[in-house]
């Protein structure tokens, strides 16, 4: 029996059939990694051309609910983790929010006089070391997050002690060093990974990473910590909220 398919209202055929394979992967008729039927089944299935379910499909795998696999076939996406930009929150805290359970691996954790690039946004003196902390951030399980993080030692004395691995470290700084993040300010980038990047995110070097540069601040504009984050393409996505000022 073929699926209906309205051609009398003003609504492309393709878009008819992609909002239908949507309603399937919102719904859970289609869950993740399952392989959605070929092209020509669609064509079949739904009494339109080949070229048109084609199209259908290719436009769920630029939007990333769909991914195609060479010489099996195309599946569901994963779905993605979403960050909204208001709260200024880590990692653990995002993640426990939206039903994920947060773990981490430190990979470097030390005491070292930075570079100059690192010593002017964190306006520091010559000679004051910083700790650089690098960790990799998982979502049950999966990584999907690599950040490097440095703060100023004299800020934080004694952050080397701390576990890393097992606390937020927003939440060492709060109530460890007392010190109340009030600011952030970061920029955004697509990237391509790294050698690298790609062995520890699990994924192909020059998958796009989107990759985040923030500097955080206390409420008297002290920069407490600037950090480098790079995000899996595939399994984040930011949202943000945009509000008219009427005021002006």
């Amino acid at each position: 029996m073929k699926k209906v398919i309205n051609e009398e209202i003003p609504i492309p055929i393709y878009f008819q059939v992609k909002q239908d394979l949507l309603n399937k992967i919102f719904s859970g008729a289609l869950k993740p990694n399952d392989r959605i039927p070929s092209e020509a089944t669609l064509a079949e299935e739904y009494g339109i051309s080949r070229m048109t379910a084609r199209h259908a499909v290719t436009q769920l795998v630029n939007e990333g609910y769909l991914y195609r696999v060479h010489g099996r076939g195309t599946f569901v996406s994963k779905p993605r983790v979403e960050k909204s930009f208001a709260p200024l929150t880590g990692f653990a805290e995002d993640m426990r929010a939206r039903g994920y359970m947060p773990t981490s691996k430190v990979l470097l954790n030390a005491k070292e006089i930075p570079s100059r690039r690192v010593q002017e946004i964190l306006e520091l003196n010559n000679g004051e070391e910083v700790y650089r902390v690098k960790r990799l951030r998982y979502a049950n399980a999966e990584p999907i997050v690599l950040q490097q993080a440095f703060l100023p030692v004299k800020l934080c004395p004694g952050l080397l002690e701390e576990d890393l691995e097992n606390n937020s470290l927003y939440e060492i700084l709060d109530k460890k060093f007392h010190l109340k993040l009030y600011r952030a300010k970061q920029k955004m980038e697509a990237v391509s990974a790294s050698k690298e990047q790609a062995e520890l995110l699990g994924i192909k070097k020059n998958s796009p990473l989107l990759s985040v540069t923030r500097v955080t601040f206390l409420e008297n504009d002290t920069p407490v910590e600037f950090v480098e984050i790079w995000y899996r393409g595939d399994r984040y996505t930011f949202e943000v909220d945009l509000f008219r000022d009427w005021n002006k």
